[in-house]
């Protein structure tokens, strides 16, 4: 006769809850200091996921995002060492897995004629069509530093959570 456990939750819990900033997962309440996101960067993170969330409201049958990235968003080394030039744009996809589970991941640099100009519709097509054209596997880096495949880790949580 098999017996059913069932496992209670419990209360007042310290863990702290995981923030989405860029491509690194951390720990909230880590500071720039303890290899986190800068006050700076995660006021930029709101205003990108406010943006989004807006966004996907207005757009409720869609999954895939491509645009601009916000100014401090993104940098550089998501691409290469040294930094890009004024008139080089971040494209960054936003991926919602569900309503109000979305990764944003900074996908590719665009050119630009003049620093002002920002990307062209046409621009942000042709990386909507790249990105449907790639494995799809964004990569991101946890607080340990630790490779995880995004859309993987979040498929994850859904079923889990379901």
């Amino acid at each position: 006769m098999a017996v059913s456990r069932t496992r209670k939750k419990r209360k007042n819990q310290t863990r702290p809850t995981p923030m989405w900033e860029g491509r690194t997962v951390v720990a909230a309440g880590e500071g720039a200091a303890a290899g986190g996101p800068s006050s700076r960067s995660l006021e930029v993170g709101k205003r990108a996921a406010e943006s989004d969330r807006v966004w996907f409201d207005m757009h409720p049958s869609a999954s895939v995002r491509v645009r601009e990235a916000l100014p401090g968003e993104h940098d550089h080394q998501s691409f290469r060492p040294e930094p890009l030039a004024p008139n080089e744009k971040v494209a960054v996809v936003v991926v919602q897995v569900t309503p109000g589970r979305r990764t944003r991941i900074p996908f590719q640099v665009i050119t630009t004629p003049t620093a002002s100009v920002r990307i062209s519709r046409q621009q942000l097509e042709e990386v909507r069509a790249e990105w449907e054209s790639s494995d799809q596997t964004p990569l991101m880096t946890n607080s340990r530093g630790q490779a995880v495949d995004a859309l993987a880790m979040f498929r994850r949580v859904m079923t889990r959570d379901a």
